[in-house]
């Protein structure tokens, strides 16, 4: 499972990318209802699977999985709310304002106007079906085509080490 630990607590706007595949242009991703509708009309399996927390984050955010890998989704109220906070993460994705939350897998951290998007892990298909919506990852551990044998970004599959 993929998820983040506390040791010590147990974007890049992209209006213009489409669906690939020659599928026809999606609406543009404003809020979590047109995420997933989008991801759905490219052929990726989504499945919403409740809330989720953050301490970093100053909303609840809601767990979905893609492709079988979880996905968190965090909608503010306007832009300039979800602008303030992705200033808080680090590029690398290590910290988020005074946090330093232990991954367990590489973090992609993505924006598109109000929403933050968070995946863990290093899930080709997971990162090409975000991508195609909201852009590169604004921050975290972005390998861009170093691949593994089995698909996956470099050779970590989402463990702790």
């Amino acid at each position: 499972m993929l998820a983040a630990g506390f040791t010590a607590c147990g974007e890049k706007s992209a209006s213009s990318h489409q669906p690939q595949q020659g599928k026809s242009p999606a609406a543009p991703v404003t809020d979590f209802a047109g995420l997933i509708a989008n991801l759905r009309a490219a052929g990726a399996r989504v499945e919403p699977k409740g809330e989720v927390d953050q301490p970093f984050f100053a909303v609840a955010g809601r767990l979905v999985k893609v492709h079988g890998e979880e996905v968190q989704v965090f909608q503010y109220p306007h832009a300039a709310a979800a602008d303030a906070q992705a200033a808080l993460v680090s590029p690398d994705g290590s910290a988020v304002g005074t946090s330093k939350p232990l991954w367990l897998g590489p973090p992609h951290f993505f924006k598109q106007g109000k929403l933050l998007v968070l995946y863990i892990g290093d899930n080709d298909k997971v990162l090409q079906a975000l991508e195609t919506f909201l852009g590169q990852p604004f921050a975290g551990r972005h390998q861009g085509s170093m691949h593994g044998a089995n698909g996956n970004r470099g050779s970590d599959q989402g463990t702790q080490r």
